[in-house]
């Protein structure tokens, strides 16, 4: 999953560049901030290393294999003590910023591969060993532990940015279906065929990423991800099955709907335009309903247009204790609720 980041020489430079910083920087703290008896810088680095690497390294898979994470955290956990023996126990901040933000990346790293109960695990570890190593008295330790605040900040970050770039690609697939209806009614309008072209295309961008989670990551598909597939899928059906009579509000509503549990069905067996008349009444009503469900099923159908009924919304609680509810709404935009 990761490989394609690793492909841009940009990147690749700037990711070696900071390695070579990091490690000239350890070797500097290591000599100034370290007792005689301390082991060799090699030693502790090696055992950084081996459990960063895999972390870090390029990999087809976000997540790691679960078998790993034991591994990982003994050498981290491992690293975290032989520093602690190495440092003076005279605590300043400057004897624990670098292993501190050093430790800090490495439970960082496991957070933004999703592997979250060990990145806590080793945080509390490390964190533990810190002011047990070090302190002898309450005072101190409670002075000691104010220094894991930036630390914390970092894991509190580490954990919520994904999950906000997760839903602001989610609204972006949205916004291109959003697209795919507007070029639609323009090849109606028009009747321009590379419009129709431009929906095709489009249709198949809002579902690339999804194809190439499919295909590519073996990793498990998480809860949020079927939802999403499910979600994106159903949208794709309101666009076909729904062409004349859904618009943007009425498909950011049944998106809302259904991610609150709500099973919406969209019918359209008029296979024209709406009146202005209708289209705006339908709209205001859809809305509406969406909003203020919160389970069972939804169903808008549009009726053939020598009908006298143009639209009938139904909407059916699933319970025994309520009756289904609908809205008709005539070919002159008149609305009945039964």
């Amino acid at each position: 999953m990761l490989v394609k980041y690793y492909r841009s020489r940009l990147l690749t430079l700037i990711l070696t560049t900071v390695t070579l910083l990091i490690t000239g920087s350890f070797i500097f703290w290591y000599s100034h901030y370290t007792t005689p008896r301390a082991p060799h810088w090699a030693i502790v680095l090696t055992f950084y290393a081996l459990a960063a690497l895999p972390v870090y390294l390029p990999t087809k898979r976000l997540a790691l294999p679960d078998v790993m994470m034991p591994i990982i955290l003994v050498l981290a956990l491992n690293s975290v003590e032989t520093t602690l023996s190495a440092i003076s126990h005279s605590v300043v901040f400057s004897n624990l910023s670098w292993p501190l933000m050093a430790y800090t990346l490495l439970a960082a790293g496991l957070m933004l591969r999703r592997h979250t109960v060990f990145a806590w695990l080793f945080f509390a570890g490390f964190t533990v060993l810190v002011l047990s190593w070090h302190t002898n008295y309450f005072d101190t330790r409670l002075v000691l532990s104010t220094e894991f605040a930036v630390p914390f900040l970092v894991m509190i970050v580490s954990m919520v940015v994904p999950k906000q770039i997760e839903q602001a690609v989610a609204k972006t697939r949205q916004a291109r279906g959003m697209r795919i209806i507007a070029d639609a009614g323009s090849a109606e309008e028009t009747g321009m065929g590379a419009i129709a072209t431009q929906r095709v295309q489009e249709v198949r961008t809002l579902t690339e990423d999804m194809l190439y989670r499919i295909a590519y990551n073996e990793s498990p598909v998480t809860r949020s991800e079927m939802d999403e597939f499910r979600f994106t899928e159903a949208q794709l059906r309101d666009t076909i099955r729904g062409r004349y009579i859904v618009n943007r509000e009425i498909l950011d509503a049944a998106w809302r709907a259904r991610q609150r549990g709500v099973k919406v069905d969209i019918l359209d067996e008029r296979g024209s335009a709406l009146p202005a008349r209708v289209a705006v009444t339908l709209t205001q009503c859809a809305v509406d309903l969406f909003d203020k469900a919160s389970g069972g099923t939804i169903t808008v159908r549009a009726f053939p247009a020598d009908d006298l009924t143009a639209v009938m919304l139904v909407h059916d609680g699933n319970s025994e204790d309520e009756e289904p509810s609908a809205i008709e709404i005539s070919q002159t935009g008149a609305v009945e609720r039964i």
